[in-house]
């Protein structure tokens, strides 16, 4: 049921327009913006997902349909983050989101360019205790989401419909995602929370 709940929230666009942005996109301009989406998913040196595994010359990327790849660092590699700022490899973190263009050569996959998105993390409330969210992820891991008064809520309401929403409106049961980052304690500060309720 998660899955379902989860693929209608991607469906509806929340993803790629919500995330990444952590702004409510409008319905229209997520339509314009499927074909640039589709040819950038159908480039054969262009790689999306979340860093499993980072160190000083090498980051592993899994993608749900794509499965992983781990790309090595050279001093041409180019990192940015937002929308093209410059950035560095040391900010890479465990969980965040990459867009990788790479180049295979003698057998090996090296980054040229490496986008740094927000981590983000999806799951199913399990509960809702003042600023806390407690969910439980489709792998069966417990993650606590940590929200506050600049964290912005999009509600999912159908394909390509979303609407502003309020912590208020989520509770046990509601399937989620949500972009942030993690802290020392291993909580997840959320930025953004897209929902769908049942």
């Amino acid at each position: 049921m998660i899955g379902k709940v989860l693929a209608g929230i991607a469906t509806a666009g929340a993803l790629a327009g919500v995330l990444a942005t952590g702004a409510l996109a409008a319905p229209a301009a997520t339509t314009a913006a499927s074909p640039a989406k589709t040819q950038r998913a159908a480039a054969k040196d262009l790689f999306g997902g979340s860093v499993t595994a980072i160190t000083a010359t090498q980051v592993t990327v899994k993608n749900a349909k794509a499965g992983s790849k781990t790309f090595l660092r050279t001093d041409a590699t180019v990192v940015v983050k937002g929308r093209n700022e410059k950035a560095s490899w040391s900010e890479i973190e465990l969980n965040s989101h990459l867009m990788v263009r790479y180049e295979e050569r003698d057998g090996k996959t090296y980054a040229k360019r490496v986008h740094i998105g927000r981590a983000h993390v999806a799951g199913k409330v399990e509960s809702v205790n003042g600023n806390v969210i407690t969910i439980r992820t489709r792998e069966g891991k417990q993650v606590r989401l940590t929200v506050n008064s600049d964290t912005k809520y999009v509600k999912i309401v159908g394909k390509k419909q979303r609407e502003a929403g309020s912590l208020s409106d989520i509770h046990a049961g509601t399937g989620l995602i949500a972009a942030g980052s993690y802290d020392a304690s291993h909580n997840f500060d959320a930025s953004t929370v897209a929902y769908r309720n049942k």
